[in-house]
């Protein structure tokens, strides 16, 4: 029995390791503190005529990551549309790190895939990030502070622009508010010692702006993890402001289902790739 879980255990690893794995910050000075922080590139068999490529941030409430179902699946499974994926391995709690180490994670890595575009063959203005729960908030993050380099503590000034080509939330935090926060996210996150300024600039529903890149939405009624009015509430602002966007809610589905079939929102990848031609 031990022989055939270990013979399991090579086979998947050795998927995931034939995989390009970039460690993001190792040409910046300092930048072995972060060894951690990786970027696992997933290419598509067939040529990426699209040049649409997506980065993933797996959920795990800031603490941990789950970067198989929410990482890796996804990424093999967006491979088969023709679409060049990236999962991020991004610093989080579980190491002792909070904002804005999430976020400069997720900007260097749009640094770097927009700038070797033409290596891996995609398109440097068509880069997407897709996240789900916390990784969800790590996304709409990045939809909303584009414009603010959260690198430049660490001496990064990127000479392209930080704006993502869109942003899909699955089964997202959202909100930093008492009144639908995920407490453990927003623990994680900013800490317990989390100043008003900090809670009401990470909720994502107060700073919706005009210019933000497309928007895909998932959510589930019956998730019991994160409150689904942290999608509902989102997307009213989104709405109000008129961002092009498409919001998702089931019925039921629960949470931290990945792409795996649960119900009703068993296609919900689907109607993610069909969304992705409309914009």
């Amino acid at each position: 029995m031990r022989k055939w879980l270990f013979v399991i255990f090579l086979l998947i690893s050795g998927d995931i390791l034939c995989q390009n794995t970039i460690k993001i910050w190792a040409n910046v000075q300092d930048g072995r503190k972060f060894r951690n922080s990786e970027l696992i590139v997933f290419q598509p068999e067939t040529k990426n005529t699209s040049g649409i490529s997506v980065i993933i941030a797996p959920g795990g409430s800031y603490y941990w990551l789950d970067m198989n179902n929410e990482g890796y699946k996804v990424a093999k499974q967006l491979n088969k549309e023709g679409i060049t994926a990236f999962v991020l391995k991004y610093r989080t709690a579980r190491r002792g790190y909070h904002h804005p180490a999430m976020i400069q994670d997720m900007q260097r890595t749009l640094q770097l895939v927009k700038e070797r575009a033409e290596e891996f063959g995609i398109a440097a203005d068509k880069v997407g990030v897709m996240g789900f729960s916390a990784g969800g908030h790590l996304a709409g993050t990045t939809g909303t502070y584009f414009d603010e380099n959260f690198m430049k503590p660490l001496g990064i000034e990127p000479k392209i622009s930080l704006k993502p080509y869109f942003v899909a939330m699955i089964y997202p935090v959202v909100s930093m508010q008492d009144s639908t926060a995920h407490r453990k996210s927003r623990r994680n996150l900013l800490t317990r010692n989390f100043t008003a300024e900090e809670q009401n600039k990470m909720s994502l529903e107060q700073n919706v702006r005009t210019d933000m890149p497309p928007v895909f939405l998932l959510h589930c009624i019956d998730d019991k993890t994160v409150d689904y009015h942290n999608s509902v509430n989102y997307d009213k602002t989104l709405s109000e402001r008129n961002i092009p966007h498409r919001f998702l809610l089931f019925e039921k589905g629960g949470h931290g289902f990945g792409i795996q079939p649960r119900n009703d929102v068993k296609d919900w990848l689907n109607e993610f790739i069909i969304w992705l031609k409309t914009i």
